[in-house]
C-alpha cells in the first residue's frame, strides 16, 4: 500500500509544482508592476505631472534608482520579469506583449506593463 501511495505522489506532486511555480511566477510579475506603477505615479506627482525621463533605459533607470535633488530614489532596481528573466524597459513602438524587453512604457500615458506576452500585458 504504502508503494502505490509513493508512486502516486510522485506522479502528482509534479503537477502541483508546475502550478505552485506558475502562480510564484504571476505573483512576483503582478508585485513588480505595483511597485513600478506606484512609484512611476509617485515621480509624476513630485516633478510637476512629468513621467520620468525616457529617452534611453539608462536615463529611465537612473531617474528612478537614484536620488535626484530632493526626490527618490523610488527604488532600489528596476524588478526582473520572472518570465521572460529581463529588467530592461523598452518605450511606445509595439504594444506590450511582444517579448523585447522585462517591461513596456507609454510615454505619453505613463502606463507600465509586462512585455513578455499578451496575457501578462493585459494585467
Amino acid at each position: 500500500m504504502a508503494i502505490m501511495l509513493g508512486a502516486a505522489a510522485r506522479l502528482i506532486a509534479p503537477q502541483f509544482t508546475e502550478a505552485s511555480n506558475e502562480e510564484v511566477r504571476i505573483s512576483e510579475l503582478m508585485d513588480g508592476l505595483e511597485t513600478m506603477r506606484t512609484q512611476v505615479n509617485l515621480y509624476r506627482v513630485q516633478h510637476n505631472d512629468n513621467l520620468p525621463p525616457n529617452d534611453s533605459f539608462g536615463t529611465f533607470e537612473t531617474a528612478m534608482t537614484t536620488k535626484l535633488g530632493q526626490y527618490g530614489p523610488y527604488i532600489k532596481r528596476i524588478p526582473t520579469n520572472p518570465f521572460n528573466g529581463l529588467n530592461t524597459v523598452r518605450f511606445n513602438g509595439r504594444p506590450a506583449g511582444a517579448g523585447k524587453a522585462g517591461w513596456r512604457f507609454d510615454t505619453k500615458t505613463g502606463l507600465f506593463q509586462a512585455d513578455n506576452n499578451a496575457a501578462c500585458a493585459a494585467l
